[in-house]
C-alpha cells in the first residue's frame, strides 16, 4: 500500500482508480464496508483500488470548540487501512484554504481532472465542500456531468444499533470498551510515550509506566481501571490501566498509567500501546494506602484472569 501526501503525486501514481472517500476516523465495520466496495468494484474493472482521507479531521479545523476527540491519529489510521488489499491511500492536507472550496469545484478539479476517477464509493452520510455543502446527492449529478459512477453504501448496524464514529466515541467515554470494539472490529487503543511519574507506583509495589499520549486530541475512555494489553516493541504483555486522577492522594491532573504483568525493564522515553480490553471498575478514592494497594491488587488479580487464554 502506498502512502501518497498529494493530489498530484496521486494523479502520477494512481490515475483512473475505484476511490473510497472519508474521514474514515476509527476505521470501523462501516468504513471497511465503504473499503470493502471499493475493492470489489477496482477488481471487477482492473482498476488501481485508492482511499482518501484527510489530515487533520476537518472538525479539527472547522468544526466546534472544544475540539472532536479523535479515535485514530493518522499514523494508527494509515495502519488499520494497510490491512485492506488496496493500492494506496491519498492523505489530502486539510487546511483552512482547502476547507474554502466549493464542493462541486473541489469534485471536478480533483477527482475528475486530476485523478480521472472512475468510481467512487462513499457513506451515506458523507459531506465535502464548503460547509460541508457537498453530499451523496450532489455526487449523483456530478457524476453524469462527468462521467464517473457513485455507490453509497448504507449504514452498519451492530445490536440494532448503527455503526458510526460519533456512536464509538459515545460509548468509549463512558467507558463501554466491549461494545466500542464490537463497532470498530478492533481493539481501541492509544499510544504514547513512557514518562517519569512521581514513583508511588513503585512504592505502592505495582510499578506503572505513565504515558504521555503523542496525539492531545485523541479520545481517552472514561476514568477507571482496565484490562489491556501493551505493545512494548514486537512484544505484547498484559496489563492493568488506570485513568484518572488519583484521588486517594488528593491530586486533579488526569493521569494514564498502566501495570504491565511480568514485566521487568525500563520503559523510560519508549513509545507502547495500550489496546483495551474490558472496563475492571470506576475511579475511587480510598481511606487508606493500603486499602488501595489491597484492590489494586484484586485488579491486577481480576485482569490475569481475564487476560490468561
Amino acid at each position: 500500500m502506498k502512502v501518497l501526501r498529494s493530489v498530484e503525486e496521486a494523479a502520477a501514481r494512481c490515475p483512473g482508480a475505484v476511490i473510497a472517500v472519508g474521514n474514515f476516523d476509527g476505521v470501523h465495520l462501516g468504513h471497511g464496508a465503504i473499503i470493502k466496495r471499493a475493492i470489489d468494484r477496482s477488481e471487477a474493472l482492473r482498476a488501481p483500488c485508492m482511499v482518501v482521507t484527510f489530515d487533520p479531521h476537518p472538525q479539527l479545523v472547522v468544526g466546534r470548540r472544544p475540539s472532536l476527540p479523535i479515535l485514530t491519529p493518522t499514523v494508527r489510521k494509515l495502519e488499520l487501512l494497510s490491512q485492506f488489499e488496496i493500492d494506496a491511500v491519498l492523505v489530502i492536507p486539510f487546511t483552512d484554504g482547502f476547507a474554502r472550496i466549493e464542493a462541486e469545484s473541489f469534485v471536478k478539479a480533483t477527482y475528475v481532472d486530476a485523478l480521472d476517477i472512475q468510481e467512487i464509493v462513499v457513506g451515506y452520510s458523507h459531506n465535502f465542500g464548503r460547509h460541508g455543502r457537498g453530499d451523496r446527492l450532489l455526487l449523483g449529478r456530478l457524476s453524469a456531468r462527468y462521467g464517473f459512477v457513485v455507490h453509497v453504501v448504507q449504514p452498519i448496524e451492530v445490536e440494532g444499533q448503527p455503526v458510526n464514529s460519533s456512536h464509538i466515541r459515545a460509548v468509549l467515554s463512558e467507558g463501554a470498551i466491549h461494545e466500542a470494539e464490537c463497532m470498530l472490529g478492533h481493539p481501541y487503543a492509544i499510544t504514547g510515550i513512557v514518562v517519569r511519574g512521581d514513583g508511588r507506583g513503585s512504592a505502592l509495589q505495582f510499578p506503572t509506566a505513565n504515558l504521555e499520549v503523542h496525539d492531545p486530541d485523541v479520545l481517552i475512555p472514561k476514568r477507571g481501571v482496565y484490562a489491556v494489553r501493551v505493545g512494548v516493541g514486537e512484544r505484547v504483555f498484559n496489563g492493568v490501566m488506570n485513568i484518572g486522577v488519583r484521588p486517594t492522594f488528593g491530586q486533579e491532573t488526569e493521569h494514564c498509567e498502566v501495570h504491565i504483568l511480568d514485566f521487568e525493564g525500563d520503559l523510560y522515553n519508549q513509545t507502547i500501546r495500550v489496546e483495551f480490553v474490558e472496563r475492571i471498575r470506576d475511579e475511587k478514592k480510598f481511606e487508606t494506602v493500603e486499602a488501595l494497594k489491597d484492590q489494586i491488587s484484586k485488579d491486577v488479580y481480576t485482569t490475569y484472569n481475564m487476560l490468561k487464554a
